[in-house]
């Protein structure tokens, strides 16, 4: 009897949902934080490539560079033997989204470095009259380049748990353009906070591209979790743990009144006053930064594994 008591102990995830835990606890609060300054990252930077603002640039590239790509490395455990996950040193590119994304985030980061180079020189008259022709194709040429390899690393992680088919809650192909749509409006919340320190910003046309993201996003959360209890019903179960279960307080709190009400209500406020109140943009801004970290951890946290004897009912 103690035996059969053991079996059923040990065994219980092959009828019952498990929770996920590689890429949220322990050493997986690395590829959280990892994934995090990725959609951070990506956002600023492609935001500030957008509105031409250097100082949004070279912020991206250092969030990527400097904190995304440490916390990827140290995920690994042999940091100092990465160039074995990217090509031409590896084929794990063919199956592999993480060596994919490492291969990304690395492109991205030597693109973008002669980029941030060509563009401040540009900008600052440094380069002679007759060299001026061939600089400025080649910072139009490393633009292309580093924004496309950019978009391509703050991507790579939703079809990494998209393509991972024994979590039912991930297994959709929404989650990608969820986790892109958050980054680049907290992408505008960062550029924003550049612009308090450095100027030359457009803050009124950056609100109102942050009003039609926040709306735009929490339209998707809310037809991403519809579309989920929908589906399965493990992922159905992952919903509930989200929205009233032992990750609602984060959800509520962090994604929902933090990293979309706050800022839009900062957002309408500004709409109608006649001057940004600086502290308000700030409230904003790190608003906006708490949403990213919580929309992560949240949608880590309640990846459950469907049981493999799939007949018997969630408990």
């Amino acid at each position: 009897m103690e035996k059969h008591r053991q079996w059923i102990t040990t065994h219980e995830w092959m009828v019952k949902p498990t929770a996920q835990t590689e890429w949220v606890d322990g050493q997986g609060l690395l590829i959280w934080l990892a994934e995090v300054f990725s959609a951070l990252g990506m956002g600023l930077y492609l935001v500030a490539l957008f509105l031409n603002n250097w100082w949004g640039q070279v912020a991206g590239w250092f969030i990527i560079v400097g904190l995304k790509l440490p916390f990827h490395f140290f995920y690994l455990g042999r940091p100092w033997r990465f160039w074995r996950a990217i090509p031409p040193f590896t084929s794990a590119w063919k199956t592999s989204w993480l060596a994919r994304g490492m291969f990304f985030t690395i492109m991205y980061s030597g693109f973008a470095l002669v980029q941030l180079i060509t563009t401040y020189q540009l900008e600052h008259h440094l380069v002679g009259a007759s060299s001026l022709g061939a600089v400025t194709a080649l910072d139009w040429v490393m633009r292309l380049f580093a924004g496309f390899f950019m978009f391509l690393t703050g991507i790579y992680c939703g079809f990494a748990m998209s393509y991972c088919k024994s979590v039912p809650f991930w297994n959709t192909g929404m989650l990608p353009i969820v986790f892109v749509i958050m980054g680049l409006a907290d992408g505008l919340g960062l550029v924003m906070g550049i612009g308090l320190i450095t100027g030359g910003v457009d803050f009124h046309a950056i609100e109102a591209a942050s009003r039609i993201f926040l709306l735009i996003n929490a339209m998707l959360i809310a037809t991403y979790l519809i579309n989920a209890s929908y589906q399965s019903i493990t992922a159905e179960y992952s919903v509930k743990q989200l929205i009233v279960g032992r990750v609602a307080v984060g959800f509520w709190l962090g994604v929902v009144i933090l990293g979309i009400v706050v800022p839009a209500v900062i957002s309408i406020i500004s709409l109608y006053a006649a001057e940004l109140s600086p502290p308000l943009l700030v409230i904003a801004v790190i608003s906006h930064t708490i949403g990213a970290f919580s929309l992560k951890y949240c949608v880590l946290k309640v990846g459950i594994y469907r049981p493999i004897l799939s007949r018997v009912p969630v408990y």
